[in-house]
């Protein structure tokens, strides 16, 4: 008995020592498992916060990305409106043909007189449009630079003149280029003379006239 007490009082600090130690990696083991769960946790937290920052950031950048498109969806109609525009402007440009009367001719009549080789026939608006506008316009001098020379268009089909169709030039040697504002044609196929006179009977002469159309 008295050998097991000695034996007791040999062992026990060994126990008491080794309870601590057990104590101390009890509490080392749960302080380390905590720390390790609360960053486990916190990355946890980083993680989502990455995912959702770079979702949002995705979705920032594909709404911009489709703004984008509607945008240059939006200049690229605007372009095209413009050059659908011109094109039909294109279509639809003014036109301007000239035709020619006659070459040159000379009178001293103070009363008008046909140039012979200066007519022809025109239906305005079936061979031009009803929108055609036409006039006229000639070379004119007068010998000595005394006196005036005149020109007009006549309607050979329904024996009048075309109104406003009068040009001249005064006391003028050299040819000097006349011509009439827009004119009125009648209806139909008519013949078209010029006609030239002079005023006090010198010399005028006529040349390179021609009829112009725009339509």
């Amino acid at each position: 008995m008295r050998k097991l007490n000695k034996f007791l009082k040999e062992i026990d600090p060994i126990i008491h020592l080794f309870f601590l130690i057990t104590i101390i990696i009890l509490f080392s083991g749960y302080f380390f498992l905590e720390r390790r769960t609360r960053g486990t946790s916190d990355t946890l937290e980083n993680l989502k916060t990455q995912v959702f920052n770079t979702e949002e950031k995705e979705t920032s950048e594909t709404s911009l990305s489709q703004i984008n498109k509607l945008i240059s969806d939006a200049i690229a109609t605007i372009s095209a409106v413009p050059k659908t525009i011109v094109q039909k402007i294109g279509i639809i440009q003014k036109q301007t043909s000239f035709i020619s009367l006659g070459t040159t001719a000379n009178t001293t009549s103070t009363s008008w007189v046909d140039v012979e080789d200066a007519e022809v026939y025109i239906d305005l608006e079936n061979d031009y449009g009803k929108d055609a506008k036409v006039s006229w316009e000639a070379s004119l001098k007068v010998a000595h630079s005394n006196g005036q020379a005149f020109a007009r268009l006549y309607d050979d089909n329904n024996k009048i003149v075309v109104l406003e169709s009068e040009i001249s030039t005064t006391n003028n040697a050299d040819f000097e280029q006349a011509s009439s504002s827009n004119l009125n044609f009648w209806k139909g196929r008519n013949l078209y003379k010029v006609q030239i006179k002079s005023l006090n009977s010198f010399e005028v002469t006529y040349s390179g006239g021609r009829i112009k159309i725009s339509y």
